[in-house]
C-alpha cells in the first residue's frame, strides 16, 4: 500500500469514529451472558423448523429484523431485549413458529412491493392470520408474544411501536420456488481454476440480485481510475467495467469491505484468488449453460427433473480423463507416516478374510442344524424322503465383490473439517483403502469427479478395475480441488462401470459433502432429486450405495439423498479409515 493510499485511510478511519462506537458497542451487549447469539442456537432451531414444518428449513442472520423466503429462514445476529437468557432465547423460537405459519398461509411480498419499509407495514397487516393459527396449534406461544409486545410498546413510549422485530417483513418467497443457499464454508462461488489465496466473512445479505457483464463495455472501456478510493467500496450499478483479475489487497481493505452492499452483485467465470463471502445467495437471473463446443470423446446422460416428473433426455455430458501427472513421493509419504494405521488397518482386514461364517443345512459338519434337524424328523415321520442336510459347517465366504470408490475433487473439498484439509484426507484415505484393497486382492477402482456445467462433468480415471496399483497411486496423490459438484452424472457413469463386472456384489463408495453444486442451477432441490434419482437407478442395477464424509454441513443433505443407514459424517481421517473398514465388513458379507 502506497503512503497516500495509507494517509487516506488514516483521515477516513477517524471520521467513520462513530460508526465503530456502535459497532463496539454491539460487541459488549454479545459479551452479556443474557444475549443470545444465533450463530450459537442455529442448529437446535433448524431441527425445531424443520419437525414442525417438514421442509428443509435453513437459518441465516438478517440484515436487520429479517423474515421468510422459501425455506431461508432470517433471524436477528443476537436478542437481548428481556433480562434473562431464557427470555430471548424464547424470541427466537417464537420467531420460528410465525414464520412456519406465514409460510403455510401463504403470505409473502407480491411482486413489485420493493419500499423496505411497505414491507414491515404489511407483516404488521397479515400478523393477526398468522398468529390466530399459531395459538390454536402452541397456546403456549402466546405468553412469549404477549411479553415482547409490552417489551416495545414501553420501550416506543408515546410513539407508535415499532413491531418489526416481533413479525419481521415480507420478502418476495414465491410458492415453488426453492430458495438456493450456500453453507458458510462454501469455497466454489468465484472459483473455478486456482486456489483461494484468502477468504473474508461478508455482512448479512438477505437477497441479491446479480447483474450481469457486459464484456463488449469491458474490453472497450476507455475510462481508467489510476487512483482507487481505499476505506469505501461501493455497489455495481452498471457503468465502466474493471478488470476481474482477482487479485486485491483484502486484509488492508478490511475496514472497507464491512460496508460493502452485497444486493447487487456480478456473476463472471474469471479466475478468482480472493473470496469476499455472505452466508446467503440466491441463485437468481442464472443464464443456461452455453454449448461446450469439444470433438472429445464423452458420454451421454440424462438428468432427473423432478418439477416436471421426468427425465431431460441426453442433457448431461461426460467427459473421461485421465491424470498425467503423478505424485509417488506423496504417496509413500503418506504410507510412512500412516504405518500404524495402515498396520491397524491390515490386521483387521486379515481376521475378516480367515473369518469363518457358519453356512446351515450342510451335508457335513461341525454340528447339527436344530431346524433342518427338526424338519428331517418330521419327514420322517410323515412318511417323507427327509433331507440329509442337517449339519451346520464354518466356511470361508467367497470374495466376490466388484468396489469403486468415487471421490469429490470439486473446491469444496478445499476447505478444511476438524483442522484437516478435505482433499488431503480424501486422497490419504484412497490411498491407504487402496493399499489394503490391493494387497488382499480386491476388485476395485478408484475415481473422481467435477464439474463445470451441464456440458462438462469430468470424471478423472484414477485406477481402473484391471490398472496396476502401482501405477494409480501416483495418481490419487497428483489430484487437487477444482470445479464444481454435479454428483447425480458422476454416479449414473460409475454404476455403468460398476455393471459390467461379473461379480455378484457391487458397491459405490462416495466421499463428499453431498452438497450438489453446479455453475447453471444444479443447487437445492433439483440437484438433490437428481441425486436421489441417480441412487434409484443404481439400485434397480443391484448396485449398493454408501456415502461419507467430513463435512459438518452434510448432515443437512446426505440423509435426504441417501436414506437411512446409508450414510456416516466423520470429523477425522482415522474414524473415516475406520468406518471403511466397517463398510469392507459389511460389503464382504453381504448377501
Amino acid at each position: 500500500m502506497s503512503f497516500d493510499e495509507y494517509l487516506h485511510g488514516i483521515i477516513e478511519t477517524y471520521f467513520k469514529f462513530s460508526s465503530k462506537s456502535k459497532k463496539r458497542k454491539q460487541k459488549e451487549l454479545l459479551a452479556m451472558d443474557k444475549t443470545v447469539k444465533l450463530e450459537e442456537i442455529t442448529d437446535r432451531l433448524t431441527v425445531l423448523a424443520r419437525a414442525v414444518s417438514g421442509r428443509p428449513i435453513r437459518i441465516f442472520p438478517a440484515e436487520r429484523e429479517g423474515g421468510y423466503k422459501n425455506n431461508a429462514f432470517f433471524l436477528p445476529e443476537y436478542f437481548s431485549e428481556f433480562d434473562t437468557f431464557d427470555e430471548n432465547f424464547s424470541f427466537y423460537l417464537f420467531r420460528i413458529l410465525f414464520h412456519i405459519f406465514q409460510q403455510q398461509s401463504g403470505i409473502y411480498l407480491k411482486e413489485g412491493t420493493d419500499d423496505a419499509e411497505n414491507a414491515r407495514a404489511l407483516a404488521v397487516k397479515y400478523a393477526p392470520e398468522v398468529l390466530n393459527k399459531l395459538f390454536a396449534e402452541f397456546p403456549s406461544v402466546k405468553s412469549v408474544y404477549d411479553k415482547l409486545i409490552a417489551r416495545y410498546t414501553a420501550k416506543s413510549g408515546k410513539e407508535p411501536p415499532d413491531l418489526s422485530y416481533i413479525y419481521g417483513k415480507l420478502m418476495s418467497a414465491e410458492p415453488g420456488n426453492e430458495t438456493q443457499i450456500d453453507d458458510k464454508n462454501e469455497r466454489i462461488r468465484q472459483a473455478i481454476e486456482e486456489e483461494i489465496k484468502s477468504m473474508k466473512q461478508a455482512g448479512a445479505v438477505e437477497e441479491m440480485k446479480v447483474q450481469s457483464v457486459d464484456k463488449k463495455q469491458q474490453e472497450d472501456q476507455v475510462v481508467h481510475n489510476y487512483f482507487e478510493k481505499i476505506e469505501t467500496i461501493e455497489e455495481h450499478t452498471g457503468g465502466i467495467w474493471r478488470d476481474f483479475d482477482g487479485s486485491d489487497e483484502m486484509d488492508e481493505h478490511a475496514d472497507a469491505l464491512e460496508e460493502v452492499n452485497m444486493k447487487n452483485v456480478v456473476r463472471t467465470d474469471e479466475e478468482t484468488h480472493t473470496i469476499y463471502h455472505t452466508e446467503f445467495i440466491e441463485n437468481v437471473a442464472v443464464p443456461e449453460s452455453k454449448e461446450l463446443q469439444t470433438g472429445r470423446f464423452h458420454f451421454i446422460y440424462d438428468e432427473w427433473d423432478y418439477q416436471s416428473k421426468r427425465y431431460k433426455r441426453n442433457y448431461c455430458k461426460l467427459f473421461p480423463e485421465n491424470v498425467d501427472t503423478k505424485d509417488f513421493d506423496y504417496y509413500k509419504k503418506t504410507i510412512s507416516e500412516n504405518k500404524p494405521v495402515l498396520n491397524g488397518l491390515r490386521k483387521i482386514l486379515a481376521n475378516l478374510q480367515n473369518r469363518y461364517t457358519e453356512t446351515k443345512r450342510q451335508y457335513d459338519g461341525e454340528h447339527f442344524d436344530i431346524d433342518a434337524l427338526t424338519d428331517w424328523y418330521i419327514d420322517l415321520k410323515a412318511g417323507r424322503t427327509p433331507d440329509e442336510k442337517i449339519y451346520v459347517a464354518k466356511r470361508q465366504p467367497e470374495k466376490d465383490v466388484s468396489l469403486l470408490l468415487l471421490l469429490d475433487i470439486s473446491l469444496s473439498s478445499d476447505g478444511y473439517a476438524a483442522g484437516n484439509r478435505i482433499i488431503d484426507v480424501e486422497k490419504q484415505v484412497a490411498l491407504l483403502f487402496g493399499e489394503i484393497l490391493n494387497e488382499f486382492k480386491t476388485d476395485f477402482a478408484i475415481h473422481a469427479f467435477y464439474s463445470k456445467t451441464r456440458n462438462k462433468s469430468v470424471f478423472v480415471q484414477l485406477k481402473n478395475f484391471e490398472e496396476k496399483w502401482q501405477t494409480a497411486a501416483g495418481k490419487i496423490s497428483a489430484i487437487r480441488p477444482q470445479g464444481y459438484t454435479r454428483i447425480g452424472t458422476a454416479l449414473r457413469h460409475a454404476g455403468y462401470l460398476l455393471e459390467k463386472r461379473p461379480s455378484k456384489s457391487k458397491w459405490l463408495i462416495l466421499l463428499s459433502d453431498g452438497k450438489p453444486n453446479d455453475y447453471d442451477r444444479y443447487e437445492g432441490r433439483y440437484g438433490m432429486e437428481d441425486i436421489k434419482q441417480a441412487l434409484r437407478e443404481l439400485k434397480m442395477k443391484n448396485i449398493h450405495t454408501y456415502a461419507l464424509a467430513i463435512e459438518a454441513q452434510a448432515k443437512y443433505y446426505l440423509p435426504r439423498m441417501f436414506g437411512k443407514n446409508r450414510y456416516q459424517i466423520l470429523t477425522s481421517p482415522i474414524e473415516l479409515l475406520n468406518a471403511l473398514v466397517k463398510l469392507y465388513e459389511t460389503v464382504k458379507y453381504f448377501k
